[in-house]
């Protein structure tokens, strides 16, 4: 095999490691819907413990939070140094209220899709993405999850 041989089977390698790691909105939509079902199956609390400790609520670069309509962070499947803190403030990189506009969103239909420009926890960088987010049943709370593009 010459060099460019090797050049050429390592980008293959590093192309499809990071498509392996790609997530998609049905993805981030398949995660809601089971995080909802945890909760329907654990109660809010037992659910929230799951969630914060991670597992099987990350995938690449998929994860579950669960926030109040207050901005309280309740559960961050991918980083619990932010959870309990209030981010109804918090903006994107491209400076927008999205925690604001799901929760304005999910207020009316139920539901939301938020585009926004955040870091993936699997790449570090900030990246286009797409929050899909609904409404915890009989609470003003949310669950949501953020697919990278």
């Amino acid at each position: 095999m010459n060099k460019w041989n090797h050049v050429i089977a390592a980008l293959a390698v590093s192309v499809s490691a990071t498509f392996a790691q790609a997530s998609t909105i049905d993805d981030a939509s398949g995660m809601v819907d089971a995080a909802l079902a945890e909760i329907k199956a654990k109660g809010l609390d037992g659910a929230i413990q799951d969630f914060n400790a991670g597992g099987k609520w990350v995938k690449g670069g998929t994860y579950v939070v669960v926030v109040r309509f207050d901005g309280q962070m309740l559960a961050h499947s991918a980083n619990g140094k932010i959870v309990g803190k209030n981010m109804l403030e918090a903006k994107d990189a491209g400076g927008k209220p999205f925690v604001q506009e799901n929760i304005a969103a999910i207020k009316v239909t139920g539901n939301a899709k938020v585009d926004l420009r955040w870091s993936n926890p699997t790449t570090k960088q900030i990246a286009d993405a797409v929050m899909i987010s609904k409404r915890v049943p009989g609470q003003e709370v949310y669950v949501g999850s953020v697919a990278f593009k």
